[in-house]
């Protein structure tokens, strides 16, 4: 696992209420909004605005727009709570969906970022 920083999304300014309460219709219960977990989400390819460069011969050269298919694994850390409103925001916002998501285990850095991050839920670029 490998933070880059150019992607790394730094919270601190956001005023998303990531601790906005939510009812499960699923589990019947609250989601928990105390114990910090990490999740690593596998998410569907997007498409993302891209430019080449491109010179003909006898030209100056220009560029010219275009898309391409990114896909992105990501690990999440914050509460199940924080997560969820995450997702939310990023499906709303970025057009985020995940195609698959499972457990990951808490380490003392994801703590540290997470705190750091004024207790807001955290994205970090998987390789």
């Amino acid at each position: 696992m490998d933070i880059i920083d150019a992607e790394y999304q730094d919270w601190k300014e956001d005023n998303y209420n990531y601790n906005k309460p939510y009812f499960s219709k699923l589990t019947n219960k609250h989601l928990d909004d105390i114990k910090v977990i990490a999740e690593d989400w596998w998410l569907k390819p997007m498409m993302q605005p891209s430019s080449v460069w491109c010179q003909e011969v006898g030209s100056k050269g220009q560029y010219i727009g275009d898309y391409k298919n990114v896909g992105r694994d990501v690990r999440i850390v914050g509460t199940e709570l924080q997560i969820y409103n995450l997702f939310c925001k990023m499906l709303d916002e970025e057009g985020w969906q995940i195609k698959d998501s499972w457990d990951a285990d808490v380490k003392d850095k994801h703590l540290d970022l997470y705190k750091e991050n004024n207790n807001n839920p955290i994205i970090i670029n998987l390789k």
